[in-house]
């Protein structure tokens, strides 16, 4: 296990930060999913919500493995454009060893686009954690995408 991994599990600002910069890069750059695993608990789940064949608004779960597989691997070889994401705002609520926190992000086609502070969509994440064994896990992370109906909240647009 690298040095790196275990530093970016010490603390929750430090594990949300490193799971939005694990995912970003060029088309048909890679990306590191083994440290983008290593920050998940083995059974933590990543839930997308989004339209069914119906239209309709529904949850989709996915491991992480899952989500690699499916989402990962388009991003690195089919993607036409970049991805890039930086959380805007967090609310935290802690007790003892479990967290809560929303953590609100915007994403970016590229690193230019971001320099600019041009964005394409904004997400909502709820994510839960657990400190155990001298680290921080995610066992869930679950987003929704802002819309005109579901604006984002301003108390989530703060730090």
């Amino acid at each position: 296990m690298k040095e790196e991994y275990l530093k970016s599990v010490q603390t929750m600002d430090d594990i949300i930060k490193t799971s939005y910069a694990c995912i970003g890069g060029e088309p048909g750059e890679p990306r590191d999913w083994d440290f983008y695993r290593f920050l998940f608990h083995p059974e933590g789940k990543l839930i997308s919500y989004e339209n069914d064949s119906n239209g309709n608004m529904r949850p989709q779960f996915l491991s992480c493995n899952e989500y690699i597989e499916r989402i990962g691997k388009w991003m690195e070889t089919t993607r036409k454009t970049g991805f890039y994401e930086r959380e805007i705002g967090r609310v935290e609520e802690t007790y003892g060893n479990i967290a809560h926190v929303v953590s609100t992000c915007e994403s970016f086609h590229s690193k230019e686009d971001m320099a600019a502070g041009k964005s394409y969509v904004r997400n909502v994440h709820s994510i839960q954690l657990a400190y155990y064994q001298e680290r921080w896990w995610i066992l869930s992370m679950y987003w929704q995408r802002a819309t005109p109906e579901f604006p984002i909240p301003e108390r989530y647009l703060k730090f």
